[in-house]
């Protein structure tokens, strides 16, 4: 009789990098797993020696992480990559507010999760739409929970209400729905998003063995202090500040209540109008309990001061607009502070993708020419950025980000081999720098093995393609592209982008 302890799956043989401090790396080692979490890591011969799986991986010639977080991006735009002018942007409106179907954000919903799952994301938020969160109705953010839920991936959706300044969206609001062979136009307020907003939570918060969770949304929770180019609007001013700070003590109260995360955006001037405009005593009540800010460009000192000061999430993005027009985040200054900050894809926007590998390198070299200096962004804290800490900032790091005992087995074995990897002399440095989606070969999530050797277990590929490819065009046809075409002299070779 074996007197080894059975388990469901020991993966064996590569060099295990678990983001635990404690005990960082085994170059030889091995993790077994059972009823979906992870029951010891260590060295193989040591987890051989005591554990007979089931199932057993191989992971010699490769390395064994924690799957990825990626703690921000959006439902919707994967549908319309390709579709990218500098000035008009892309048709984000009304494409989504008017000429999408329950089925066109299912079919974008699974595409985001296949992306994710060939990358070695087994967590990430999504944001149900563009800013504001669609939110007009349960059935956008059904569609991506149950599309991840699907897939085996853990998701936070994010959803919740406009702000009361917010340039984004025509007043009154409003959303179509295929009704027969036409489309019903229906307005809805800032209270009926967050009614839906509630249900959202109330449906989905926690389902799916813990799968899903749901953040409260709000665009702008102290309100957007930066002129977006594309889009010219008026910033908040003093008048603006009264409802400003009732939106945001609602939003916070909501978020207690409910017990979720607050995932918002923040740019320069936002914590500092609202230190000016609501004081510093509300300020601190609005940040009390969690909340993940994205982008964070061009904060002052005095803002990283306060949001290091509460612990706050920061989202940050590397490949974006937002940095040639208000500056990098200042990545290394919210570290100190004491900010949990991730590396995020802001995908799928029509000029980034889900692949959060290639967003270590890019944040390194914009940190490095914002700081004039490369000794700063060592590879380990860009790994620990799109794993642990990433965790931290959603507030699941008790169950994900790390490969330790007791948590769940979210791990993905990376393939050494590709020549573009080179002869690793640093693994660290390596990943973090010339490693691609491409390479993960293996994926298990909560135990489940769902990419082996690069094949999805669950998933199937050709048929979600096909489906999203069709859904796409179907609404596109309903969309003037024209301002997003750069006209018969595109292939002039001239320097700038010719216009439509």
């Amino acid at each position: 009789m074996d007197p080894r302890t059975p388990c469901d799956l020991i993966i064996a043989g590569g060099h295990v990098l678990t983001m635990e401090a404690a005990a960082p790396d085994f170059s030889d080692g091995a993790l077994a797993i059972d009823a979906g979490r992870i029951v010891a890591v260590g060295d193989r011969v040591a987890i051989m020696a005591r554990y007979a799986a089931r199932q057993v991986i191989d992971a010699r010639g490769c390395a064994v992480m924690p799957g990825l977080v990626d703690a921000y991006a959006h439902a919707g735009h994967g549908m319309i990559r390709g579709l990218l002018h500098p000035e008009a942007g892309w048709p984000a409106w009304p494409l989504y507010w008017h000429h999408t179907e329950p089925a066109w954000w299912r079919a974008e919903a699974d595409l985001s999760a296949l992306e994710r799952l060939l990358g070695g994301v087994t967590t990430g938020l999504s944001v149900v739409g563009a800013t504001p969160a669609r939110a007009d109705d349960t059935i956008f953010s059904d569609a991506n929970a149950e599309a991840y839920l699907a897939a085996g991936l853990s998701l936070v959706v994010g959803v919740g209400p406009p702000d009361p300044v917010f340039p984004h969206l025509p007043l009154p609001l409003s959303g179509s729905f295929p009704v027969g062979d036409g489309w019903e136009t229906r307005p809805f307020t800032e209270a009926d998003a967050l009614r839906v907003s509630r249900a959202v939570i109330g449906r989905w918060h926690g389902a799916g063995a813990g799968r899903i969770s749901v953040a409260l949304a709000p665009p702008y929770l102290f309100g957007r202090h930066v002129m977006h180019r594309r889009q010219p609007h008026r910033l908040p001013d003093a008048s603006d500040a009264p409802a400003m700070l009732a939106h945001a003590r609602l939003m916070r109260d909501v978020a207690d209540a409910h017990g979720v995360l607050i995932q918002t955006h923040m740019f320069q001037g936002s914590v500092s109008f609202a230190l000016r405009h609501f004081g510093a005593a509300e300020v601190a009540s609005l940040l009390a309990g969690p909340v993940i800010a994205a982008h964070a460009n061009g904060l002052s000192a005095e803002e990283v001061a306060v949001l290091g000061a509460h612990g706050c999430g920061i989202a940050a993005v590397s490949f974006t607009h937002e940095n040639l027009w208000y500056g990098m985040a200042p990545i290394p200054a919210l570290l100190r502070a004491g900010c949990k900050v991730a590396i995020t894809t802001d995908g799928a926007a029509p000029y980034a993708s889900l692949d959060l590998w290639r967003e270590l390198s890019r944040t390194a070299w914009n940190q490095w020419i914002a700081a004039g200096t490369q000794s700063i962004m060592p590879p380990e804290t860009l790994l620990r950025m799109v794993t642990i800490d990433a965790a931290r900032a959603l507030g699941l790091d008790a169950r994900k980000g790390s490969l330790a005992a007791g948590k769940d087995a979210d791990v993905i074995v990376v393939n050494l081999g590709a020549p573009h990897l080179g002869a690793v002399q640093d693994l660290p440095l390596s990943l973090a720098l010339y490693a691609t989606a491409a390479d993960v070969r293996d994926v298990v999530a909560m135990g489940e093995v769902l990419l082996r050797g690069r094949m999805p277990t669950r998933l199937d590929a050709p048929a979600i393609l096909a489906a999203a490819r069709e859904h796409a065009s179907r609404a596109l046809e309903r969309v003037d592209l024209a301002p997003y075409r750069r006209g018969p002299d595109a292939w002039s070779g001239q320097p700038d982008w010719r216009k439509p």
